[in-house]
């Protein structure tokens, strides 16, 4: 069965920033042809294929490149699953790399192909595990299995919104901020807020993360306006989100009130809106 190709019904112009992905597929023996033919039924797409990378790896002699991939967020992760994949990382001495680095796509067939090859792989009972090296999100046999063929594109397979556990700058605020965005040539968005109140804006940055994907460009000082909540700002900034950044390259945008004279500090007026209203109780 051939499938559509996702689309990007904000897409409008390729913008000057690339789209990169890339998935380690712990394999269970380097066999891989089955499941290239397989995913290349469903994306019937030589385009896609033509600018996906995929190559067998054999960890001995791969210079490091798998520990490499493994550090970092992606093995904070690891420690939260369960004992028998961590066992399986430990023991992987044969993977696979699916990379793809292009120019802003006006849809995204490669993203689907890269995808159908790590589930045929699934499928096959050739993976053992797979990670998603943008996102450091681990995906089961089990959990990509139980992904339909012919779903519709979803945001959250593909990105991740996410709260750090620590103020990187005492007073600072906690950044809620999306992972993933990278995939669409696009920059992750984030915010700050006191811990108590991060859960209030992690919504509002899914929204933007999905309009980013689906092809919505940012520019800085671009104006965000949601029903029922103050305007907002958007501010590009370094990873960490403590310093401006050059807007063409900063990894991610920061939302913030938008103020008669530009952009303010943080994201008060949000917060305040978004709180709960106290309800009114009736004295007898």
């Amino acid at each position: 069965m051939t499938l559509p190709v996702w689309a990007r019904p904000h897409y409008q112009r390729p913008s000057a920033r690339r789209a990169r992905l890339g998935f380690v597929v712990l394999l269970d023996d380097p066999r891989l042809d089955d499941a290239l033919a397989q995913a290349a039924e469903e994306i019937a797409d030589e385009q896609a294929w033509g600018a996906l990378s995929i190559e067998q790896v054999v960890r001995g002699n791969d210079g490091g490149r798998f520990d490499e991939a493994l550090a970092g967020r992606a093995a904070m992760y690891l420690e939260g699953r369960d004992p028998h994949e961590q066992h399986e990382v430990a023991r992987c001495q044969k993977y696979a790399l699916i990379e793809a680095d292009t120019p802003d796509p006006a849809d995204l067939r490669v993203l689907g192909a890269a995808v159908a090859t790590v589930r045929a792989l699934a499928r096959e009972g050739n993976l053992l595990l797979a990670l998603d090296r943008v996102t450091a999100r681990w995906w089961s046999p089990a959990e990509l299995h139980a992904l339909a063929v012919d779903r519709p594109f979803d945001v959250d397979e593909h990105a991740q919104v996410v709260v750090e556990a620590i103020e990187r700058t005492p007073g600072a605020g906690h950044l809620v901020r999306s992972r993933g965005l990278e995939k669409f040539a696009r920059p992750d968005v984030g915010g700050r807020a006191p811990r108590r109140e991060t859960s209030s804006i992690s919504e509002l940055v899914r929204d933007v993360a999905r309009l980013l994907a689906e092809g919505h460009e940012v520019h800085p000082g671009d104006r965000l306006r949601v029903p029922d909540l103050p305007p907002l700002t958007l501010v590009p900034r370094t990873e960490d989100c403590l310093q401006d950044a050059p807007a063409a390259s900063a990894p991610l945008y920061e939302l913030r009130d938008l103020l008669p004279n530009g952009p303010g500090p943080d994201l008060t007026a949000l917060l305040a809106a978004l709180r709960p209203k106290p309800r009114l109780k009736v004295l007898k």
